[in-house]
């Protein structure tokens, strides 16, 4: 049985007459004194020189501000802090996107806003950051998704972190907790493209709890916002609840059953549930029964939600267009996003009691997210040069494995080479045979380049990375040899769904997890790897060789074998094409060839150092450019074809004769009437008439062109929901 005294204790306390007794009685059970004690004997700092961060939830727009960690709770906290001895307290937040479009964001005013005084009730003073500013190298290695990436100096220097969140329903992450409460620790200004689309919020939640950790977490459920808008529209319930552990994720976990709602649902929550696990043992101080009044996210309105994000360009807009706004806390900056927000915030905020706004929000999101989908489509198959780079986390535990688990990949594709060597190769070289409903194949080619040269440019533990249609991942090295060459490393890789067709009928992108082993010799170069995990399940294989060999004539062969299986779309599935093995044969040999074609072609533009890879990489609003709103896109858009438009509404009623030019008289005279010169040819009007023909075709010019008018008009609007992709240099 396990030791209940060394448990890890998540407190449940609810008290609905004294929301300041409730948060004391739950971080007393929960354990903050004695975390804070262990803390303060680790760092060796004394109690008053002990730096503590608070991260409260500050994004609320309108009052009673019932989406915000209460501030007359988060002061309490700082009193009971200064009691225990500990002074050194700091409360922070960054900025966020939503300051491109309202007034009034900055931290330090959002702070004053929602009632933050700087100076508690009890006349303790604490510092407040703006996460955004003071900034220092974060440290992260070079495998993470953050390297490269600051960190306010404060929360990074911090002995003891809090998350202290609000507890309410999200529409994007089904509920909000201690862990999404994260993602307003980082720094950069433009949240959705660098925070939601570069990258992601389950994989930042997890790299900054894995390296700047948060030592107590705290739930605000004492008056939640709930909802299919919970985070956007005012609809506050009492619960009297305050929910403490030192576990995010027993917190979460415990936010979540109370909410009566799959703790899992939430993609930030379960990837940490998924990683870490709750704590072992855990024990529950207080009760996880549900409260039957609290209304959750409709699964539809979370899945409409996540196909409508797919765009950077829908999600900005939407977020601008819909939040409930207290206009006089945070006015509009311009006055089109005003509008537009007028008329859908109000409509859209109460999907639960209103089913027409219910099932229009639906038919909107989900016609954006087909919208996104069929274009990205299209990327794939005629433009992957629009398409955005995919920088992802590996999400594979190293420190569990040994070196032979990598030098296991080379035992495991031996025998399958040689077995696809017994295969006679068809006209364009490839070997191919089914394996398990697998493809076993090989391809070679010799290129005409030396030997010595090519593996000096081209280096083998990138190959998988130099294949066509690599769109992105990671890749973290293990070990390396003498010469630093690498032998032993891991990635994951992530390619475009394939066959590239296969993408209009819902087709994956190929995302896999590897376990790789290398070999140099004088005359060969080889690399095995083996597929371990597949993140969306694209793959059941993905394994095989690349082999760099020199020629008796001393230039560069190069061959790969593979074992692979994709999972298919569910209509190609449906085609059976088992049941017809020619065209199975024909579909599957096409593909390859094209595949492997485009790999050898790759790695010869790498020797030549040529750019090769598929797409590009997302550009930052954070280098001084700012985004454009899609309102002010629009009306740029929309004036510019107001201008088209009067031209050819000139042009068609010149055609018609309806406005003549105004003739310039000859002399005015004393009494103020103008003379003018006669129309030439006045006595014959039918000397110079219009041949009919003639009229007919200007006619059909001056339709043409208000045709083409409303042509400019679609692509206008389909331009100003589509993402404007701007190419920088660099990855």
């Amino acid at each position: 049985m396990s030791d209940p005294t060394k448990a890890v204790t998540v407190s449940l306390v609810t008290d609905p007459q004294d929301k300041f007794r409730c948060l004391e009685s739950s971080i007393e059970q929960a354990g903050l004194r004695g975390a804070l004690e262990l803390r303060l004997k680790e760092t060796g700092a004394s109690a008053d020189q002990f730096r503590i961060f608070i991260k409260p939830d500050l994004a609320f727009y309108f009052k009673p501000a019932t989406t915000l960690t209460d501030p007359e709770l988060v002061e309490r906290l700082v009193d009971w802090l200064h009691d225990a001895g500990y002074t050194n307290v700091t409360i922070g937040t960054a900025r966020d996107s939503s300051g491109f479009w309202l007034e009034n964001r900055d931290p330090l005013i959002l702070a004053d806003l929602a009632g933050y005084r700087f100076e508690t009730a009890r006349q303790n003073a604490y510092n407040f950051a703006d996460l955004s500013e003071d900034l220092c190298d974060g440290e992260f290695p070079s495998f993470s998704i953050l390297r490269g990436s600051s960190l306010n100096a404060a929360w990074k220097s911090a002995d003891f972190r809090i998350s202290f969140a609000k507890g309410k329903t999200d529409e994007e992450f089904v509920y909000a907790g201690t862990a999404q409460n994260l993602l307003g620790v980082l720094p950069l200004e433009d949240t959705e493209l660098e925070y939601y689309h570069r990258l992601r919020p389950e994989d930042l939640c997890s790299e900054l709890l894995q390296h700047t950790p948060v030592h107590f977490a705290i739930v605000d459920s004492f008056v939640t916002n709930h909802g299919s808008a919970g985070s956007r529209y005012a609809l506050p319930l009492a619960l009297s609840t305050i929910i403490s552990s030192t576990s995010v994720t027993l917190a979460d976990w415990s936010l979540a059953n109370t909410f009566s709602v799959d703790p899992y649902r939430s993609p930030i929550v379960g990837k940490l549930l998924r990683e870490l696990g709750l704590p072992q043992p855990y024990l529950v101080a207080g009760s996880l029964a549900p409260f039957p009044a609290v209304k959750n996210v409709h699964p539809m309105v979370a899945d409409a939600i996540a196909k409508r994000n797919i765009s950077l360009e829908a999600q900005r807009s939407a977020v601008a267009w819909l939040q409930s706004v207290d206009r006089q806390l945070f006015p509009f900056k311009d006055a089109l996003t005003d509008k537009l927000n007028s008329a859908l915030a109000a409509q859209f905020g109460s999907l639960d009691s209103d089913p027409v706004s219910f099932a229009s929000f639906l038919t909107l999101n989900y016609t954006l997210g087909g919208l996104s989908e069929v274009s990205d489509s299209s990327k794939v198959m005629f433009a992957k040069d629009k398409l955005r780079w995919m920088e992802r986390p590996l999400n594979i535990s190293l420190q569990d494995l040994a070196l032979s688990d990598f030098e296991a990949s080379r035992s495991y594709m031996e025998p399958l080479e040689e077995l696809v060597l017994q295969f006679p190769p068809d006209q364009n070289g490839m070997r191919m045979q089914y394996l398990d409903n697998s493809v076993l194949f090989h391809f070679s080619r010799e290129v005409p380049i030396p030997f010595d040269d090519f593996v000096a440019e081209v280096d083998i533990s990138r190959s998988i990375r130099m294949m066509n249609d690599y769109i992105g991942g990671s890749c973290v090295p293990v070990v390396r040899d003498e010469a630093g060459r690498v032998t032993h490393q891991a990635e994951r890789n992530i390619y475009l769904p394939q066959p590239n067709y296969t993408a209009f009928q819902g087709g994956q992108p190929i995302d896999v997890s590897k376990l790789e082993f290398i070999l140099y010799s004088d005359g060969e170069q080889k690399i095995w790897w083996r597929t371990v995990k597949s993140e969306n399940s694209s793959a059941r294989f993905d394994d095989g060789t690349v082999t760099f060999t020199r020629t008796p004539s001393g230039e560069t062969a190069i061959s790969v074998v593979g074992r692979q299986e994709f999972s298919l779309p569910v209509v190609w599935q449906m085609m059976k094409l088992d049941l017809n093995p020619t065209l199975k044969n024909y579909l599957v040999a096409d593909a390859y060839k094209t595949f492997f074609t485009k790999t050898l072609a790759n790695f010869t533009a790498e020797f030549e150092q040529r750019p090769y890879r598929v797409g590009q990489p997302w550009s930052s609003a954070d280098g001084g450019v700012r985004p454009t709103p899609a309102s002010a896109k629009l009306a740029g858009s929309l004036s510019e074809l107001t201008d088209k438009a009067r031209i050819e509404i000139d042009r068609l009623t010149s055609k018609l004769s309806l406005r003549t030019a105004q003739p310039v008289p000859v002399f005015v005279d004393a009494a103020g009437f103008s003379h003018f010169a006669p129309p030439p040819h006045a006595a014959d009007p039918t000397a110079n008439a219009t041949p009919a023909w003639a009229e007919k075709a200007q006619l059909q010019s001056a339709t043409s062109g208000a045709v083409d008018f409303v042509k400019d008009l679609v692509k206008a609007v389909r331009r100003d929901f589509a993402q404007n992709p701007t190419k920088t240099p660099g990855h």
